[in-house]
């Protein structure tokens, strides 16, 4: 994926439409690129147009100025669709709680707690660990502490970050559109 940081680095609207969670957004952005560099629009083929070409981060940095509006808005789109589905899953949360049931906070509550300890065990046990900690040991605490960052902005704010994410995307898109005078599809 060593394709996927030469386009974040060099152009990162591009890099994170592309990069992104909405597989017709991150299609249309390879497409985008495949055009740019005269090949077909898969994963294979962009990355080894963009290996081969030594001027690929100024490509990429141009195809990113001249479609500034339209990426802003793919990247828009895959910001709902992350807000959303993190509104659905404390919707049901909520609902099923109003129901009466433990059903729903029960789940995410238990799995929030086995992530919260597992994640200070490891810790601790990485930081005491005589010697150099292991491989195995530190990619554990790295992916607990990715499962841990997730359950305290499930709890504490992922929803007023993604809202003030969105606000700002959405100032963005509305600029970036007044000063090219369009907006749409490519």
């Amino acid at each position: 994926m060593d394709w996927l940081k030469t386009i974040a680095s060099a152009a990162p609207i591009l890099g994170t439409v592309v990069g992104g969670p909405v597989g017709g957004i991150v299609g249309k952005g390879l497409s985008l690129i495949a055009e740019a560099f005269g090949c077909e629009p898969t994963e294979d083929a962009v990355a080894s147009a963009i290996k081969a070409d030594p001027q690929a981060a100024i490509k990429l940095k141009e195809l990113e100025l001249q479609h500034q509006a339209v990426l802003i808005e793919w990247q828009r789109v895959q910001l709902q669709a992350e807000l959303e589905n993190t509104k659905s899953a404390r919707d049901r949360e909520v609902a099923m709680t109003k129901a009466g049931t433990s059903m729903g906070w029960f789940p995410p509550a238990m799995i929030s707690l086995v992530v919260t300890v597992g994640f200070f065990i490891m810790l601790y046990h990485v930081l005491t660990m005589q010697g150099e900690p292991s491989q195995a040991a530190v990619l554990l605490l790295g992916s607990l502490a990715t499962a841990f960052a997730a359950v305290v902005n499930y709890y504490l704010g992922s929803s007023l970050g993604s809202y003030r994410k969105n606000n700002a995307l959405e100032q963005q898109v509305s600029g970036a559109i007044r000063s090219t005078g369009k907006a749409g599809g490519i």
